[in-house]
């Protein structure tokens, strides 16, 4: 967004309570984009607007812009814009600032010829347009004012060069007089302009008069205050009995907690990870401005509405991913700071009071509503909730201060209890006709323990497809931990490689589950999971095709997965890993004994290795020789899977341009108390920050709790300099939110931050190969995905070894046409 001070003179002319021309400093400050506005006031005439950053540089042109090069056309340079002008058309207010119609007259692209900040400073501005009506070459040259007088400095001189675009005997302001954006005419653009929104009614608000209020400036950054989770709303014979304390109740909304920070004008949405993502809601923004006050710190909750009312996370995605435009509700529940005022350790239900007042005047259409609550036994809101299908309830203590982080004064509950849980076993009855009850278990300290049956949920056609998908998985099953003789007399045991989503109501004592309902197979976030059908044709596959030594012994656990199911995972994600290691220098982790203290990290040539496995020679940074390992053909790379390897891990370069690397990671590593959720966020922000360098980033979940955002880079840079780019730009990420992200290592910097780790990035280091498994309970993948599919993945461990195959078969590759987006690393 603009600095305030490069739009002040723009906003000190207009007052945007009567004007429909947008207040700006809203969308992001990178492009070229031009327009030219004609425009009615006192006179017509023609406004060009360039794109410099983060604003609009101004030129008014009376006479409008000529193709004739003979035509030179006075052009005073007037105020900044806001970049959101590109595209506003409408009537300004009679008696407001610039009063009279306006539309787009032309509209493009553009480009200078020469460094625009110099060509400013000179007075000689050379560029090229690229619009419906204006191309080519043009120039605007400064006059020279009389000596002493900084008016002349404004008054310049634009004309047209002469090119194919030059055509000196058309008018074009004539020939073409209409907005390329309605068709219109300036004289047809009569009817009154759209109504704009009132400021809200005047309401009295006094954030002083709250008990604990402190006179302060407004905080840059609050962290939210989390709930901790409970097993029953509070009041009516919870703690409010006891304590005597009245606890506020509030829906738990389903979308993205943020923090919107108002101040004079500026608006910026701040997510719970500390990113600024203001630009990602479309209108939202927009609706602070009616706010009746100088500057807020108001905490809420950015959703999309289903046609029920219920907020729905799937509906928020959609919606952002396809332009947020109007869709979003922000549901505003608490208020920290007010016009001077910092009313963290004031009670809440004072805030929520303040709250209320501040919002009671933006009616019930406005984007911003407040999250109401109800008072007391909150069962009775809990049972509604379960009813409606709500995401759950959140209590709060009515005399709570705000704390910043997890607090046992806000408690939130989910309508029901849900759970993702490993289908271990089945039972079939005449009854029943099929299937009759799923066993589940859970896995705990790397073992599977039994967790009881669940018979209800699934209706007879997705009993059948339950059958037709377990039925392949008894050979070499083993019951889980836990199971009760009678259970294991009746179960047909499974191997552990499907996960179902169950709703139940609670735990008995040996923690099996209670009154459970099966919801569906677990979805892992990307596209159609694999059919039944295909299921058993992977099985036969597995066993008629591929030999391992050592077949069933299993890795990480009695229950855990067999070298035959590495081994055959690697061969049905072979057309698509290939593409990403053929002629990569390589490096593996082996785990011949199964027990993860025996795995080992392997880069060089070893006895024993398959002849089909590529050696080459190379310096290493100590100046010695090394004889490194290479895919170059799927003959190695099954021969390296059935020889016991688990993890894949490559070079960023290919074995015969070693020192020419071609693809960049950013890995995303987060400290203590980093959620995945917040990981996700600041790898969206990071790509935004990335695309705004020039540069295409691809998403990979690293297996474990971090992300690797991966960039396809010309080959024109050596190691050295490779590495030293890549740590300018970390920099420069890193500073876009110094308080989410560190670029140095130590435990004790990335407490509460990600670590953005560059060293990936210089010769001879590794990073995790697409596809490639890694060496931890369930063997999750670290698995290449599309940006969208990202944000809706909760649990990256459920990429793995069991469920990837299927869900590559139906999505594909997102990485398959990377190195198309290969683009120069920028100078920072």
């Amino acid at each position: 967004m603009p600095a305030p001070s490069k739009l002040r003179a723009y906003r000190a002319k207009r007052e945007f309570s009567k004007t429909p021309e947008p207040a700006g400093g809203l969308v992001a400050g990178e492009g070229n984009r031009f327009v030219v506005h004609k425009h009615h006031a006192t006179a017509d005439h023609y406004d060009l607007r360039l794109q410099v950053g983060d604003v609009l540089k101004s030129w008014a042109v009376p006479r409008g812009p000529s193709l004739n090069p003979a035509d030179k056309r006075l052009a005073v340079e007037t105020e900044d814009h806001p970049l959101e002008y590109i595209d506003f058309e409408g009537v300004i207010p009679e008696g407001e600032y610039g009063g009279g119609p306006m539309i787009v007259w032309d509209t493009g692209v553009w480009a200078p010829m020469d460094d625009v900040e110099k060509s400013l400073r000179t007075g000689s501005f050379k560029f090229r347009l690229a619009g419906e009506k204006l191309n080519g070459g043009w120039m605007l040259a400064r006059l020279k004012g009389k000596p002493g007088e900084d008016e002349g400095k404004k008054n310049w001189l634009l004309f047209k060069e002469r090119d194919l675009a030059a055509d000196p005997g058309l008018d074009i302001l004539a020939e073409r007089p209409e907005s390329v954006k309605s068709g219109r005419r300036i004289e047809e653009l009569v009817e009154a302009p759209k109504p704009v929104p009132k400021p809200a009614k005047a309401v009295v608000l006094k954030p002083g008069a709250l008990p604990g209020a402190i006179k302060a400036p407004p905080p840059s950054r609050i962290e939210p205050q989390l709930a901790t989770t409970v097993a029953k709303p509070p009041g009516g014979g919870g703690p409010a009995d006891r304590t005597g304390e009245i606890w506020l109740h509030e829906i738990k909304f389903d979308g993205y907690r943020t923090m919107a920070h108002v101040a004079e004008g500026e608006v910026r949405l701040i997510t719970r990870a500390g990113l600024d993502w203001t630009r990602r809601y479309g209108d939202l923004p927009h609706a602070f401005a009616r706010l009746p006050c100088r500057e807020a710190v108001i905490d809420g909750e950015i959703v999309v509405l289903d046609a029920k009312g219920i907020s729905r996370f799937a509906l928020l995605q959609d919606a952002l991913a396809e332009g947020a435009g109007n869709k979003l509700h922000f549901y505003a529940f608490d208020l920290l700071h007010l016009d001077g005022w910092d009313l963290r350790k004031a009670p809440l239900g004072r805030r929520k009071a303040l709250l209320s007042q501040l919002l009671s005047g933006l009616g019930a259409n406005s984007a911003i509503q407040f999250s109401d609550h109800v008072e007391g036994d909150g069962q009775a809101l809990y049972d509604q909730a379960s009813e409606m299908g709500l995401e759950g309830v959140v209590s709060k203590r009515a005399t709570a201060i705000y704390q910043s982080g997890r607090t046992k004064t806000w408690t939130k509950i989910k309508a029901l209890n849900t759970g993702d849980f490993v289908i271990a076993g089945y039972t079939t009855s005449a009854a029943a006709e099929g299937l009759a009850a799923l066993g589940l278990g859970e896995f705990e300290d790397g073992e599977l323990h039994y967790r009881g049956k669940v018979g209800t949920g699934f209706d007879a056609a997705t009993a059948t497809d339950l059958l037709a998908r377990l039925e392949p998985l008894r050979a070499g099953a083993s019951a889980p931990e836990g199971v009760p003789r009678e259970i294991m007399r009746e179960m047909n045991w499974v191997r552990p490689l499907l996960s179902a989503h169950i709703h139940y109501a609670n735990r008995t004592t040996d923690n099996a589950l209670r009154h459970a309902v099966f919801r569906g197979l677990r979805d892992v976030g990307l596209s159609t999971p694999v059919s039944a059908k295909r299921k058993r044709l992977i099985a036969e596959a597995d066993l008629a095709t591929i030999w391992v030594t050592n077949p069933t012994r299993r890795l990480f656990g009695k229950t855990g997965p067999t070298k035959l199911d590495i081994a055959v995972y690697y061969a049905l994600v072979g057309d698509f890993m290939l593409p990403h290691i053929l002629g990569r220098p390589v490096s593996l982790v082996r785990c011949p004994t199964g027990k993860p203290q025996d795995c080992f990290f392997q880069r060089h040539a070893f006895t024993g290795m398959p002849s089909s496995v590529a050696t080459f020679e190379a310096t290493n940074s100590e100046g010695e020789t090394k004889s490194y390992l290479s895919v170059e053909d799927a003959k190695g790379y099954l021969a390296l899977a059935q020889f016991g390897v688990v993890e894949f891990h490559t070079w960023g370069t290919h074995r015969t341009r070693l020192d020419k690397p071609d693809l960049i990671v950013f890995d995303l590593d987060p400290g203590e108390g980093v959620s995945w959720r917040e990981v996700v966020e600041a790898a969206v922000h990071i790509r935004a920050e990335l695309e705004a360098m020039g540069l295409v980033p691809f998403a990979k979940t690293s297996g474990g709790k971090g992300i690797h955002i991966s960039v396809p880079v010309t080959q024109k840079q050596n190691w050295k300099k490779l590495h030293q780019a890549t740590s300018a730009i970390s920099s420069a990420l890193a500073a876009t939110a110094p308080d989410t992200f560190t670029t140095t290592m130590g435990k004790d910097n990335r407490k509460r931050r990600i670590f953005i780790d560059y060293h990936r990035n210089a010769r001879g280091h590794t990073s995790a190969a697409p596809y490639s498994l890694r060496a931890r309970t369930n063997l999750p993948a670290s698995t290449p995905v599309s940006w969208s599919d990202l944000e809706s993945i909760d649990a990256p461990e459920d990429l793995n070894y069991s469920s990837l195959p299927g869900l590559l078969a139906t999505s594909g590759d997102p990485w398959a046409d990377m190195e198309d987006f290969a683009r120069d690393l920028p100078v920072l």
